[in-house]
């Protein structure tokens, strides 16, 4: 599956075979990711890099869609539909980006697209973000879409050596 964004950024699926650029983007960026990506600490070498995505890709989560980031043609990170509630149609995304390319709205605008993407593709109502309380980045990101705070999980994980809270923001999808 392929989604265009913008000109310079499109969504492509995220493949098993992709464990070898995945592994030098987490390289490239390990200090940043680490602070606030549980994951980080297990993706070494390109096995370990290869169940990441594997894990990812058979989750088994109701409308789960993992995708792969490009930025000038150059894959520069994660997003995913990490799963859609039937009950709810509450669909809970992620991301993450390399260091390299923070700073150029990239997530902002792939969330600008998304909102159309879930309304005509899935049952979607609601689009979730789940942020730790110092990911000020990811926070800024789920603002600017609209989405409001809707509750927080105290003490969710420690994270950059401080016990930190999940901050859940919620953003109402409209046609």
């Amino acid at each position: 599956m392929k989604l265009n964004v913008t000109e310079s950024i499109e969504l492509l699926s995220l493949e098993e075979g992709d464990s070898l650029t995945i592994l030098n983007l987490v390289e490239s960026s390990r200090p940043q990711l680490g602070k606030y990506l549980y994951w980080v600490d297990s993706v070494l070498d390109e096995v370990s890099a290869h169940k990441y995505i594997a894990e990812r890709l058979h989750s088994g989560l109701p409308g789960s869609r993992w995708f792969k980031i490009k930025f000038n043609t150059q894959v520069c990170g994660v997003f995913a539909i990490k799963s859609i509630s039937i009950n709810s149609g509450v669909a809970e995304i992620g991301y993450w980006l390399s260091h390299a390319v923070h700073g150029n709205g990239i997530m902002t605008k792939i969330i600008a697209q998304l909102s159309s993407f879930l309304l005509e593709r899935t049952d979607a109502k609601i689009m979730e973000f789940r942020c730790l309380e110092n990911n000020i980045s990811s926070i800024r990101v789920a603002k600017k879409s609209g989405a409001e705070l809707v509750g927080s999980i105290p003490n969710y994980m420690n994270a950059d050596n401080e016990n930190q809270d999940l901050h859940i923001y919620q953003l109402q999808l409209q046609a």
